[in-house]
């Protein structure tokens, strides 16, 4: 299976790509008509010209008059609803917005899904847990990388879709975009997101189910539709893979991980006929478990009861299996972190004040078997060795001071479970090792 590393390049590269693929063949019609200059070919030159300006204008008047609705041919739209064999309960909207407005709209859905201080709040525990760098901007990654180089992008919250001022509907793969978009609307429509915040682990799940599904109807159109309009080598992308470079392992494996194993059990689940697929919909998988070893339980477990808290936590989480696995990847070793990670039962995770002006983070996993737990406290006690710039792994139990005086520990509540903590003051993490 590709790794995120190798697949985040394709993703980001191909949505971006798409428009040089368009501006090759551009480049291709021009050469052909320096050799052919007879009347008939500067004709349609200048009608393809003419439909290009007239193209601009209307994006322009509509950006002007803040944006609009783009038109969404029929034959889409029963495609759509034939393809997952659902009926749209209300027209899909598709709006029309600026590429520097769309960055704006998608940080703002971000903020709204979390809710107050959510954003900041995971950016402080991810970084103490060590899934983000020191310099690390969440909310301002994640919209990068959903926002750098997109044609479309769908609003969970609202459930609309947005396509920018570069979108062209006579392109094919503009049209595969729409599809994709379309897809995420009527899925939505049938399947919305509960009423309640389910929590991270759970919602990534769903969201790998849904965006799977879009983009393997994306993939089935635009391989229909190859042929017709002439590949060319895709230009390469820069920005995209700055923008790779970038970003820590935790954050470029959440941006794979629906297009990924979201998309493969999507796919299968296609393949095994309507009422199967449409099951999948009803009772969504709770966990990234569930997407990762389809044959487990949908069902996410009972949160896990930490050790008594002075104060009630800003934040409490679950990293789930894939927080796990990217936590431990992020050390070097995919196939160890692999194997740890097939092993998780449950997790669970808070943000608490410690001290003035401070924050800590108690991290607990619970694995399925003690020689798991056992790899896992390894693992983990090299990992605060490397954070706090230590020589040799310390002994389960033994507080290692960082350069920026955080403490860390790793114990061993039962044989199965193994307790992570980063915290400014001793006192903490003494209460929290009992």
């Amino acid at each position: 299976m590709p790794t995120p590393a190798k697949v985040l390049p394709w993703i980001l590269g191909g949505v971006v790509g798409l428009g040089g693929i368009l501006q090759g063949l551009h480049w291709r019609s021009a050469a052909v008509s320096s050799g052919n200059a007879d009347l008939e070919t500067q004709l349609r030159m200048a009608r393809e010209e003419n439909e290009m300006l007239k193209r601009e204008n209307e994006s322009l008047r509509s950006l002007a008059q803040g944006g609009g609705e783009v038109s969404v041919p029929r034959p889409l739209i029963e495609r759509a609803e034939k393809e997952f064999e659902l009926r749209f309960l209300s027209n899909p909207v598709v709006h029309r917005i600026a590429r520097e407005e769309l960055r704006d709209r998608i940080a703002a859905a971000i903020e709204s899904r979390f809710g107050p201080a959510g954003i900041d709040d995971r950016q402080e525990a991810y970084q103490l847990i060590g899934w983000l760098r020191p310099d690390d901007d969440l909310l301002a990654q994640l919209t990068a990388v959903k926002a750098v180089g997109a044609i479309g992008w769908f609003d969970d919250v609202t459930g609309e879709a947005w396509v920018t001022d570069r979108f062209n509907i006579e392109a094919i793969p503009d049209q595969a975009a729409l599809v994709r978009l379309l897809a995420r609307i009527l899925l939505h429509q049938h399947f919305p997101p509960p009423p309640a915040y389910p929590g991270d682990d759970a919602a990534r799940a769903r969201d790998a189910l849904h965006q799977g599904a879009a983009a393997g109807s994306e993939a089935r159109f635009y391989a229909a539709n190859a042929r017709s309009i002439g590949f060319m080598p895709m230009k390469e992308n820069t920005e995209a893979e700055q923008l790779l470079a970038s970003l820590p392992v935790f954050l470029q494996s959440l941006t794979t991980f629906p297009v990924i194993e979201g998309k493969g059990l999507a796919d299968t689940l296609h393949v095994q006929g309507g009422e199967k697929f449409l099951t999948a919909f009803r009772n969504p998988p709770q966990t990234t478990r569930a997407i990762l070893i389809p044959a487990e339980p949908a069902a996410a477990p009972a949160p896990l009861e930490l050790p008594p808290l002075p104060e009630d936590p800003y934040l409490s989480e679950s990293g789930g299996q894939l927080g796990l696995r990217l936590w431990l990847e992020d050390m070097g070793d995919a196939g160890l972190a692999l194997e740890i990670a097939g092993e998780w039962k449950n997790d669970r995770y808070v943000l608490v004040p410690d001290g003035e002006a401070s924050t800590a983070v108690i991290w607990e996993v619970e694995l399925a078997t003690k020689s798991a737990a056992d790899a896992f406290q390894n693992a983990a006690l090299q990992r605060i060795a490397a954070m706090a710039k230590a020589t040799a792994p310390p002994a389960a139990g033994t507080t290692l001071t960082t350069p920026n005086q955080r403490q860390l520990r790793v114990t061993r509540p039962s044989d199965t479970r193994v307790r992570f903590l980063n915290t400014q003051t001793t006192k903490l993490i003494d209460e929290a090792s009992r």
